[in-house]
Order: C-alpha cells, then structure tokens, then sequence
C-alpha cells in the first residue's frame, strides 16, 4: 500500500529534534514509507533549524514543504492531506504532529493496527497514542478503544478520507481561507456548518462492521453542540467521520508520548487539566500484534 508519513511542525525545534529520535528508533519500520515534513513559515517560524536537525537525521526524507506563511495547524494538515491523498495518490497516511514523540514499535504497530482494521467498514482513524485510563502491561498491547479523543496522530486510509474530505473542504474554504486565526467565526462554525451536520445518533454503516448496532459509543460532542465546544479542524474531522459513521480507535497502550506543553491550544495548566502531565514513557519491545481485540466499556 502506497502510504506517506507526514510531520506537521512551525515553531518548535526542541520537540523536533526529539521527534525525529524518536523516528530513529523505528527506523527498521520505515522501509516502503515516503516520509514528508510540511513547515509553518512567517516571522516566528524556524524553519531553518527544523530543516537543519531533518537534514542531519538518519531518517530518509522524500520532501519538506515550506509554507511562506504561518498557515496554522488547522490550513496546514488539511492542505497536507489534500497533496498526499488527492495530488500525489497516497492510499494512507500517518500524521505526526511535531509535539508528539514516537516509542519504540511505534509506527510497526501504526501498520499492524491499520492493516487489521481495513476489514471493517465503520474504521475511520486509528491511533497508538492513549491516556491509559488505568495501569497497563503486557498483557493490553493487543487491547483497543473507540475514542474521541486527542488527534496528535494517527493513521487515515483514502478509502475514508474521499468520503468525509467534502466537510473537510467546505470547513476551510468558508472558515480558514484568509482569516487570521485569532478572527475566526467560532461561533458561526458551531452553529452555521456544525449543528447542521451533527447528530448524536450513530450511523450505522452496512457491510462488515467492529462495532454492533448496540454497542455504546460516546458520541464526539454530545447531546448538543455546546459553545464550548472546539472548532478546530480537528474538531471538524471528529465531526466528518461521525457524519458518514466511522469511529476512530486506539490501542490502550500507548506507543508514544505527547510533549508539546505550551502551543496553540495548550499551556501548563491546560496540560495538567487534561492529565498529560502524568503521561509514563513505556518502551514497548515485545511482538507487536497483528490481531486486536476490542475492549468493551
């Protein structure tokens, strides 16, 4: 399968730098990946020191993309996977955003994980990045969740992407194209393009499915769009997978750790809040699964 790995970054050459080790350590894995940095530009970037620790790496590069311009996170990964998956004809992507730093097997068990979930139709993303919700060991390297939460990675076929890529589209040209992102309609994005689109009722996909009918599944926002609920095309994924039906999951342990303390969305105190601050750095060495079994809650 034709798949590039991306890296979306701008600033921050210190997790960089980390992220790229982290690389290195999965360096066996990387064959048969074309591997792609997109970076912000403007007057705050660092472009030159993040082309400077790629250029110095171990990790093979196939193209760094320098934005003239500080796009954001948001115009950045949309247009990211605009190029990979509908210019350049990738069949899958894994995302890797500069602040989060990969464990050893983890873009081995990225593959594994994705390879076995193609079989269901009702797959969107998946992930090997988790807060675990309780203490793991060997024994839950092969245990898996449906989640909501947190976008710092994952794993996206095409076959998925041509189907939510309209809301994705409709999202940035109405609300990112040549707004400044402290300008942006927060609230018409909530209830102009959101609400329209959003249901808390679960479509049921035909075809084979992981999910039952019955199975419980919290929904990405709730009974109701509340106005504080986030807007980011993160938020804007969220809700595209859950219009067509797709569920995102994530294996319970997790194969990487999140760093990026202060950024766009996050200080000292939002990352406490969220409990990333207790985040254990486990090295996982074992066989990494080709099966996985879904825990249910």
């Amino acid at each position: 399968m034709k798949t590039a790995l991306f890296t979306a970054s701008y600033n921050r050459p210190e997790l960089m730098e980390q992220l790229l080790s982290g690389l290195e350590e999965n360096r066996d894995s990387l064959n048969g990946l074309d591997i792609f940095h997109f970076i912000d530009g403007g007057p705050n970037s660092k472009q030159d020191e993040i082309i400077g620790l790629i250029n110095s790496s171990t990790i093979p590069v196939h193209s760094i993309i320098l934005r003239e311009v500080n796009y954001g996170v948001g115009l950045n990964i949309i247009g990211a996977r605009r190029m990979l998956f509908d210019e350049l004809g990738y069949a899958r992507i894994i995302l890797i955003e500069e602040d989060l730093i990969p464990g050893p097997n983890f873009i081995k068990t990225t593959i594994s994980l994705a390879n076995w979930a193609r079989q269901f139709n009702d797959v969107g993303l998946v992930q090997v990045w988790n807060l675990p919700k309780r203490p793991v060991d060997e024994s839950d390297l092969d245990a898996i969740e449906a989640t909501n939460e947190h976008f710092y990675t994952y794993s996206m076929d095409v076959e998925v992407w041509s189907e939510i890529k309209e809301t994705i589209y409709a999202y940035e040209r109405d609300y990112l194209v040549g707004v400044d992102y402290a300008r942006k309609d927060w609230r018409g994005i909530r209830k102009k393009f959101m609400k329209p689109r959003y249901s808390p009722q679960r479509v049921i996909r035909d075809g084979n499915c992981l999910f039952a009918k019955d199975f419980l599944i919290v929904n990405p926002f709730g009974r109701r769009l509340k106005r504080t609920v986030p807007t980011s095309q993160d938020a804007i994924t969220a809700l595209a997978l859950w219009e067509k039906g797709y569920v995102r999951i994530a294996t319970i342990v997790p194969r990487c750790n999140m760093r990026g303390i202060d950024g766009v969305h996050s200080n000292a105190k939002v990352f406490e809040k969220l409990g990333l601050n207790n985040q254990a750095r486990y090295i996982w060495e074992q066989e990494v699964p080709e099966v996985f079994r879904l825990l249910d809650k």
